[in-house]
């Protein structure tokens, strides 16, 4: 039962594309809520929240640096869907355009500069 209860929490996760966009820029790299508002253009409650639900379902973490809390991927993702989804994500990013234009942005993000 556990499987299909991971499942259904990672698909509702999945089911905003924002969702999607933030899991692809953490493929990139860690990054603070304040690179992830940049880079989503969206405010900081809705990035948030957004990181909440990514972080709920396991498929991301949080690690404070000094004054900075970065989110990451969670590696391995919780659960075995979990999983399979973030390998997805990183395995086929390349097909998608947009995806691939945010990524190479994330990289280039800089907080000290926001």
């Amino acid at each position: 039962m556990q499987l299909v209860e991971d499942f259904v929490r990672v698909g509702k996760a999945l089911s905003d594309p924002t969702r999607v966009r933030i899991l692809a820029c953490l493929s990139v790299r860690d990054l603070c809520v304040c690179e992830l508002v940049h880079l989503m253009e969206l405010g900081q409650p809705a990035v948030s929240r957004h990181l909440g639900i990514l972080k709920d379902c396991g498929l991301i973490e949080d690690v404070r640096e000094g004054k900075y809390v970065n989110y990451r991927l969670r590696r391995p993702a919780r659960g075995a869907f979990g999983e399979a989804v973030v390998r997805g994500l990183l395995e086929n990013h390349r097909d998608d355009p947009d995806l691939r234009d945010l990524m190479a942005r994330a990289l280039d993000v800089d907080r000290e500069r926001l």
